[in-house]
C-alpha cells in the first residue's frame, strides 16, 4: 500500500501551531519553496490572497482527545491554492463554444507544492495534487464554475505534474517558459 495512503497521514489547512519552520527543502533549488512555507504561507492566509494545506501525520498525537487543528504536528508536505485564470489559446470548449470568445477561463492555481525532504518517496506528493484536484473538481467547480486546475510548473516537476494528468500548455512561448503552464480540464472529468 502506497505510505501516502495511510489513515494516520492527514491534510488539514495551515495554521501557527504547524511546526513549518522546521520544513526542510532539501537543495537550494527548492528554497524558495520552504522560505513561502515559513514566511509568507500564513500572511497570504490572514490577507485572503492563497490557501495553504499541510500534510501531517497524525500518529504524533498520541492523545486523540486533543484537537487534531491545535497540535504543533512537523509539515510532511503542502500545497498553496488561489483563485486565478488561464489563457488557453486555441483550446477547444467543445460543449460550450461560446465561451471560447473569452480570453481567460477560470481556474483554481496551483501555486505551490512541496514534499519535506525527509518524506520524499512516500506519495504525499500525489496525495496533495489529489486533494487539490478533488477539491477544486467537488468542491468549488459547482459552487462558482470554475474550469481547469493549472500550475506554473518548475521544469523539474513537469513529470510529476505529466503522472497526475496535467497537460502542457501546447504553445511555442509555453514550450520556452522558464515555468511552463499545465492544466487538468475538469470537465473532462465528469
Amino acid at each position: 500500500m502506497d505510505d501516502a495512503a495511510r489513515t494516520d497521514l492527514k491534510i488539514l489547512p495551515l495554521n501557527q501551531f504547524h511546526h513549518h519552520k522546521n520544513f526542510k527543502s532539501g537543495g537550494e533549488q527548492f528554497q524558495p519553496l520552504k522560505t513561502f512555507l515559513q514566511q509568507d504561507a500564513l500572511l497570504f492566509q490572514d490577507a485572503c490572497i492563497a490557501q495553504s494545506y499541510v500534510v501531517i501525520d497524525d500518529n504524533a498525537r498520541i492523545d486523540k482527545t486533543k484537537n487534531k487543528y491545535f497540535f504543533p504536528y512537523r509539515v510532511l508536505g503542502y500545497i498553496t491554492l488561489t483563485c486565478s485564470q488561464v489563457n488557453l489559446k486555441d483550446y477547444h470548449l467543445g460543449d460550450c463554444a461560446r465561451a471560447e470568445r473569452y480570453e481567460f477561463l477560470p481556474a483554481v492555481k496551483i501555486a505551490r507544492l512541496a514534499v519535506d525532504a525527509r518524506s520524499r518517496g512516500l506519495g504525499i506528493g500525489a496525495m496533495l495534487f489529489g486533494f487539490a484536484l478533488s477539491m477544486s473538481l467537488d468542491d468549488i467547480r459547482p459552487l462558482v464554475g470554475c474550469r481547469f486546475l493549472i500550475t506554473d510548473s518548475k521544469r523539474n516537476a513537469m513529470d510529476f505534474y505529466n503522472r497526475q494528468g496535467m497537460e502542457l500548455l501546447d504553445t511555442e512561448e509555453n514550450h520556452s517558459a522558464k515555468h511552463p503552464i499545465m492544466f487538468v480540464d475538469l470537465h473532462t472529468l465528469l
